[in-house]
């Protein structure tokens, strides 16, 4: 119980931070901003979920001509798999890139791996595709 104390001590500190709230965080000085940006996160997973589906449903239709919300859902290809994470890559780069504003990027542009939880992501920019 000794440990949580002083964890908890340590931590102290953290309730100054912004966003701190769990009931309603808010980070920026004007809440606006935060409702834009939650706004904008979840039209993203909604734009990308549908874009991913999307782009199943064309690969069903041109390899097998049949598709149905079972096929869809049970849809496994590793090939494919790989191709619609860089596009992943791709989409968030597109929308969350200004972000960085004037960021000093690596050169390697492995910079996104801690929005997609993966490590060793690689940038597949095209400015080009959709």
């Amino acid at each position: 119980m000794g440990d949580r104390s002083a964890l908890e001590a340590e931590l102290e500190y953290v309730k100054d931070l912004p966003g701190f709230s769990r009931t309603n965080p808010q980070f920026f000085s004007d809440p606006m901003i935060d409702k834009l940006l939650e706004i904008t996160l979840l039209m993203a997973g909604e734009i990308w979920t549908n874009r991913d589906r999307h782009m199943v449903m064309e690969h069903l239709l041109a390899t097998e001509g049949v598709v149905t919300p079972e096929r869809i859902e049970a849809f496994k290809d590793e090939s494919f798999a790989q191709r619609s994470e860089q596009q992943r890559l791709q989409f968030i780069q597109r929308i969350f890139g200004c972000l960085y504003g004037d960021i000093d990027v690596p050169e390697d542009r492995n910079h996104f791996r801690w929005l997609t939880g993966k490590e060793g992501a690689q940038d597949t920019t095209d400015s080009h595709s959709p």
